[in-house]
């Protein structure tokens, strides 16, 4: 204990160190919601197109939400270096591409990442249905192989080989997405949300890839994706990642798709 040292002044904060970290908190969080810090820096993507079963794809789909034509998911795995708010991690995911009454977009039902931290923001904010688990991501001159596995299980694996660079790249991750759950989640009744991550693409470059997505009793995504063969168009990307530009509750998903959903999401 400190000896000759006032008390603090009514309604004043005792502590100031902290005072001042928490003000830098806040700052900070303000900074993230007006764009004006990359939360995530020069983050390395490989995205693969994959053909879609429809039918197993509209049991998990919320009833606002339709299969655009050709039916179609965006498989991808990216390696973040430098994040705003927590170490560098991993992280995979299957982007449904779908219409709605609010325009079309992307929708996630699965993601997997190795940082919990990433984990949970993920999930209590934007609906992400994160689980963890384990990746390999490594590049060599014009080559990527990466992957990760779960209980026990490689459940997807790439081999991808850059090829031209492409001057006008479509969006990594800048579409406009409709996850389920996140905020205002309660037990199987999950608010619709909208949001528009805003992203600055560096590199672009078309690719090729060998893509094996192997079943899991823990993640079922391969019941999602039709048959496919040989090697598939793909990308390789380098981002930017400075938040969303919007994020509104836009539907309601109910027991019956918190039920469809459960083994990608929640298992």
């Amino acid at each position: 204990m400190v000896k000759n040292q006032a008390p603090p002044a009514a309604g004043s904060f005792p502590y100031p160190a902290y005072r001042k970290t928490a003000g830098s908190m806040m700052k900070s969080q303000l900074d993230m919601l007006r764009l004006k810090i990359k939360l995530w820096e020069d983050a390395r993507f490989v995205l693969v197109d994959l053909p879609l079963d429809p039918a197993a794809a509209n049991r998990i789909l919320p009833g606002c939400m339709w299969l655009r034509r050709p039916y179609r998911a965006t498989l991808f795995i990216a390696d973040y270096v430098k994040t705003a708010f927590t170490v560098p991690y991993h992280e995979a995911a299957l982007l449904l591409h779908v219409r709605t009454p609010f325009g079309a977009g992307v929708h996630c039902p699965w993601m997997i990442v190795d940082d919990d931290t990433a984990m949970i923001y993920g999930r209590e904010l934007l609906g992400y249905p994160k689980k963890m688990g384990d990746f390999h991501y490594s590049e060599k001159g014009a080559s990527l192989t990466a992957g990760l596995s779960r209980r026990g299980v490689e459940v997807v694996s790439v081999k991808a080989r850059r090829k031209s660079a492409e001057t006008s790249p479509a969006p990594v991750l800048g579409m406009k997405t409709f996850n389920m759950g996140g905020m205002g989640q309660y037990m199987a009744f999950n608010p619709v949300w909208l949001f528009r991550p805003h992203e600055v693409i560096h590199e672009s470059y078309a690719a090729e890839a060998e893509v094996d997505i192997r079943h899991s009793d823990f993640d079922p995504v391969r019941g999602l994706i039709a048959e496919f063969r040989g090697p598939l168009p793909a990308r390789l990307a380098r981002i930017d990642i400075l938040g969303s530009r919007v994020l509104l509750p836009v539907g309601l998903a109910g027991p019956g798709k918190f039920a469809a959903s459960y083994e990608l999401r929640y298992r």
